[in-house]
Formats: C-alpha cells, structure tokens, sequence
C-alpha cells in the first residue's frame, strides 16, 4: 500500500484516524484513563501497521513478527550475557544479506543454482531499527522494552515502516508511552505535512519521471544528443529528491498526526557545497545511524586512521542501498570524495575557493552519481555517459521535444524552492510574517488545498507510481 494511492488516502488512513481518535471520546462517567487510552490507541497502531504491511504480501508479515519476537526476547540478555546481544545483530544481518544479496553472491561466486528471494518492503529500514535497539542495549544506552506492544509498535509503526526514516529506540521510547493526547492542532499540523510531501511526489516527482524514463529509455536504445541527456541527468536528480523527501514528508506529517514526533530528514540537500555537507542534510537518519553504529565503533576521530573509518562507512552505505557493483561503486565514490575534503578543508587553497564553485561540483557529483539508481549495471551506465559526453555517436534534435512546457517549468519551479526556500534568513522571514499575518495563513491554506486537489486528480489520470527508495 501506497502514502499515494487511493485505497491508503481514501480508506485506510481516513479508518486508522478514526479508530485512534475515537479513544479520546467521553464515555459514561467521564474518559478512559491516560494508562488505558494510549494502550488502546497503541493496539490500534499495532493492527492497522500489521495490516498496512501484509497489504503487499501477507507471507512477509511473518518475516516482521518473527524480527520483532525474537528481538525483543534476545533484548532480555542484556544483564545475563551481552554476547547474546551481538548474536542477535548478526542475525539480523544474516536476514538481510538472505533477502538482499544471497543472490549476488552464489551467481558472483558460481555456487549453486541461483537463488531469487522476494524481499520484504523496506527490509533494509526493518532490520536497521533491529540493529539500533540491540546495539544500544549493549552500549548501556538503553534498557531492555518490557512491553511487547510498545516494541512491536516502534518496529512495525506504519509511517516509518517501508522507508524511514530510521528512528532510534531511545528517540521514541518516551512518545510510546507518555505522549500527549490527540489534538486538533496535530491533526491540522500534520495534515499540512502530508500534503506538502503527496504533492513533491505525485506533482513533481512522478510527472517529471515520466520525461526521465523517455530520455534514459532513449540514450539506452537509440540514443540522444549530449544537452538531452543532461537534461535528463538533472531531471533525475529532481525527481529522486522529490520522491525520497516527499514520502519523508508524509511520514512525518502522519506521525504529527498520531502524537508522535521525529527529527528532520532532509534540510535542503541540494544546497550543499561539499559532499560531506550534502550527507549532513541528505536523509540525515540514514547517516545518523551509520555515525553511531558504524563509524564510531570502527574508532571514528580517535582511534585508527580516519580516512580509512569514513571510506569503510561510505562503502557500507554503498552496499546497504543495493546488491551490485554499481552501488559499490557509488558508495566508494563519495567515500573518496568526503576522505579528499577532510584532507584538504583546513588548506589554504581550498578554503579560497568561491562558494558557487564548490556548490557547482559537489551538485556535479550527486548528479552523476544518482545515474547509479536508474541504471541497472555496468553496460547502461557507459551507455548513458557516453551520451552525456558525446563519445557514442549519439542522435541529436530531441532537446526542444523535452525542454518545454511541463518539463521545462517542472524543473524550473523545483530548482527554484529548493535553492530559494532552503536560504535559513528567508525562512526565519516567512515564518515572522506568517505569525502576525491572518492573510498569510489564507493563502498557505488555498495553496494547499489546490496541491491536495491537483494530486487528486493527478492519482486518479496516471498509472500506479512506487516510491524509489522502496527497492532499499
């Protein structure tokens, strides 16, 4: 089930909502009890997460209870024997190496027939959320969960559950047991989440999809002109942000709903002027959780060589967004790229050099690099460079078919909030503005409501659209 299909925005959710803000009802003799209240509240997430799980596949679902049993009862061996704990980490890693690169592996290393299993959705973020429990129980970070209905709570939530953001135990113990009764100022502040990241993803991200699969279908078989393949080079850049930070959004925006509040998961990526800045603001969960559970034990600043510390978390991270030497790839790149800019930050030279250029290249680089997420291997990818530099011979005449009309202006408008809407002075501006201005707050409500129409009807004209990030 889809944060963009029908069946989510015009059953399950308006069901959900429903069920869990009728707990807040009077009843003969006044309310339920806060204790009782949020267990039922919590029971309701529990079956409807559940539910929102097997919407793809029922057998998964006994992959997920099966995680969330065996890692609650293993949490319990934190006072008796804390090497049970780090069984348990590798057994969640053996659980996401079966589903995720088994296959790789015995085809790489030509043993055995070959090996296809269904991934569960968001295996990946599942076992990760696993990980970060045990671990921060064995670091004495945190005590083990006695209720099994708040640990199945903090595994399965909905919101969170396919692709993020990755929320540590300790940021969300308290808010599964003490957190503030259900209101209408999160309902509204939640419904204006929501609707912001269904527009990134239904209005711009998917339509603009749409010129991206033309242009790469194109260059991979005919081939394109050198501006054309840029162009869809950028165009991709777009979309995978506006899909990834839109289902963030709605994420969010679903959790204000419920009471619950969670860190920020992007902060305006594209504004980056290195690549380490970009993966400070570029889903900063992901990062956060490789800082803590990765890089640090490794030795972090302290201990061991630096550089080879940040490179081996790089290419981890390579490797958890997919089997392939692609990805591999991918993730040593950037492990280049922020080792080179550790070395060199304090140089004279390059703190000399102007702004606009450093945010030129590190844009350059992303760019290039997201090529690794649309292209399926090795063979594509020298297809699509080549088009981009004019070593394949490649046609030409099809930039002013893309470059026009809804591409065009999609593009522009993207580029323009992302650069425009991330500057932090003009932000603290709007948000003073806004406070003291009820015309303001007018025009914020009209706009998004036409975002909430136009995404309607763009859901029910187009062709079922899964999120991007949904293959990690």
């Amino acid at each position: 089930m889809l944060f963009n299909s029908l069946i989510f925005l015009f059953v399950f959710l308006p069901t959900v909502l429903m069920a869990y803000y009728f707990c807040e009802i009077k009843i003969p003799g006044g309310k339920l009890c806060p204790r009782i209240r949020l267990e039922l509240q919590n029971i309701i997430l529990v079956i409807f997460s559940l539910s929102f799980f097997a919407w793809a596949n029922v057998d998964h679902v006994k992959v997920l209870i099966s995680l969330i049993l065996l890692n609650y009862i293993i949490g319990f061996s934190k006072h008796e024997c804390k090497t049970v704990l780090l069984a348990g980490v590798a057994y969640n890693l053996y659980i996401l190496v079966k589903y995720k690169y088994l296959s790789l592996i015995l085809s790489t290393l030509k043993i055995g027939d070959s090996v296809s299993l269904l991934a569960p959705l968001g295996i990946s973020f599942i076992i990760f959320h696993c990980i970060s429990y045990l671990m921060d129980l064995y670091l004495d970070k945190e005590e083990p969960e006695h209720s099994l209905l708040c640990f199945t709570l903090y595994i399965a939530f909905f919101p969170k559950l396919i692709q993020g953001p990755i929320i540590k135990y300790r940021d969300m113990r308290e808010q599964l047991k003490y957190r503030s009764r259900v209101s209408s100022d999160n309902l509204l502040n939640g419904a204006e989440r929501f609707i912001i990241g269904l527009g990134k993803k239904v209005l711009i991200a998917d339509l603009l999809g749409e010129t991206v699969s033309q242009i790469f279908n194109l260059a991979l078989g005919w081939g394109v002109d050198v501006p054309t393949a840029w162009i869809g080079c950028l165009a991709y850049t777009i979309q995978i942000y506006m899909d990834f930070s839109g289902y963030s959004d709605m994420a969010l925006g679903l959790g204000t709903m419920f009471g619950f509040h969670f860190e920020e998961n992007f902060n305006f990526p594209y504004r980056s002027k290195s690549i380490t800045e970009f993966w400070r603001r570029w889903h900063i969960s992901l990062g956060s959780w490789f800082r803590e559970y990765l890089y640090i034990p490794l030795g972090g600043n302290r201990r061991g060589n630096v550089y080879i510390n940040l490179f081996l978390v790089f290419l981890a991270t390579g490797i958890w967004h997919g089997a392939g030497l692609l990805f591999l790839l991918w993730g040593a790149g950037h492990g280049l790229c922020v080792v080179f800019e550790r070395r060199v930050r304090g140089a004279a030279w390059y703190r000399k050099i102007p702004g606009m250029f450093k945010w030129a290249a590190t844009m350059l680089l992303v760019s290039i690099g997201w090529l690794t997420f649309r292209l399926s291997d090795m063979e594509q990818m020298r297809l699509y460079l080549s088009a981009m530099t004019g070593a394949g011979g490649s046609a030409s005449g099809y930039l002013p078919y893309f470059l026009h009309g809804r591409p065009l202006f999609l593009m522009a408008f993207s580029i323009l909030g992302i650069l425009v809407l991330g500057n932090e002075t003009l932000q603290e501006r709007y948000n003073d503005k806004a406070s003291r201005s009820s015309g303001i707050q007018v025009m914020k409500y009209l706009f998004l409501i036409m975002v909430w129409v136009l995404s309607f009807v763009t859901i029910v004209a187009t062709e079922y659209s899964p999120f991007i990030y949904f293959q990690f």
